[in-house]
């Protein structure tokens, strides 16, 4: 049974709290000044005022070849330690986001750059927002389950502040300039005892949602699609994706970091008790949501008691990803 023997995560230098980037951003949007926001904390790979100041895509690109790259290292080598695993016993390693793109890709400097073996095997994963971790996860599983990989490492890594637009007076960019976030995380898996085990994992596209959420890639850059619908979706198409995968809410859980509202549908549509979401949304107000790596960064913080779990992450299509886990006692 495929387990996650460790977990790390990785955070930037720049600290940004509510009150300093709503300040920030009334500069774009005025009537933000009236607005009362749930405090969330996050970081960045800049100082605010240099997130907002305008930027081409090369030098975006150059911004997160650097970024990316060490923020990545420094979750896999802290999930390498915790999993008591070196690096040179990685087989596999699917390295995933979608804030950027390089060409050779992030997964051949994360091989580089953490020594793997030269004949280890790649996977890269993108466009798939804040349900490419759990699509990781789920390919990890498989093959690790399936004997194609004895230990395979996941890198989530996300500079969503990277790919903010100053000129986007849209709603659907102040909206994502609130809640995301830049910050890695990692896991390392194996077919081997010890750890939090992942029963079976699986996937599910809500027909008819591609409207939802997403990016439009545009000269300038990417700009976000984040229709306030999002959490109604995710309520009503929840309890048959669960029904389909065959397994219940279990007694623990683990959801992406997406944000309060995103919380609130997955407790109604799960009929979950008060503080069940407690664990992802701590996470959430100490780093908001870091897209792909939000999932992982949930799982390294949970500490659940022996018994069933779910982890569930959302993304673009709209596409539920979900994983049955089980904690043993010992």
């Amino acid at each position: 049974m495929t387990r996650i023997l460790g977990s790390g995560v990785a955070y930037p230098r720049h600290q940004l709290s509510t009150a300093a980037g709503q300040a920030a951003l009334a500069q774009l949007w005025p009537a933000l000044r009236a607005v009362s926001l749930e405090p969330v904390s996050r970081r960045l790979v800049l100082p605010i005022a240099d997130v907002l100041r305008p930027r081409d895509l090369g030098e975006d690109m150059r911004l997160y070849r650097r970024e990316a790259t060490s923020l990545g290292e420094r979750a896999a080598r802290r999930a390498l330690r915790a999993a008591g695993v070196s690096a040179g016993e990685v087989d596999c390693l699917i390295a995933v986001s979608g804030t950027g793109y390089l060409v050779p890709g992030l997964d051949v400097l994360l091989a580089s750059g953490l020594g793997l073996s030269p004949t280890v095997a790649r996977v890269t994963m993108g466009e798939q927002g804040c349900s490419g971790g759990g699509a990781a996860l789920a390919l990890a599983h498989r093959l690790c389950s399936g004997g194609q990989a004895r230990v395979a490492l996941v890198v989530c890594v996300e500079l969503c502040s990277v790919a903010f637009r100053s000129g986007d007076l849209s709603a659907d960019n102040l909206t994502s300039a609130l809640v995301f976030a830049d910050g890695a995380a990692a896991s390392v898996l194996a077919d081997r005892d010890g750890g939090l085990q992942i029963v079976k994992a699986g996937s599910r596209l809500v027909p008819d949602t591609e409207w939802a959420l997403g990016f439009i890639l545009r000269a300038d850059g990417f700009h976000p699609v984040l229709d306030r619908r999002l959490p109604g979706l995710i309520e009503r198409a929840l309890p048959a994706a669960l029904e389909e995968f065959g397994c219940g809410p279990g007694d623990f859980q683990a959801v992406h970091a997406g944000g309060p509202r995103i919380f609130d549908a997955v407790e109604r549509a799960l009929r979950l008790p008060p503080g069940a979401l407690k664990v992802s949304r701590e996470v959430f107000r100490r780093h908001g949501n870091l897209s792909s790596a939000s999932l992982l960064a949930v799982l390294a913080a949970l500490e659940p008691p022996p018994g069933e779990g779910l982890a569930l992450a959302f993304g673009p299509g709209l596409s539920i990803e979900l994983a049955q886990l089980r904690r043993l006692p010992g």
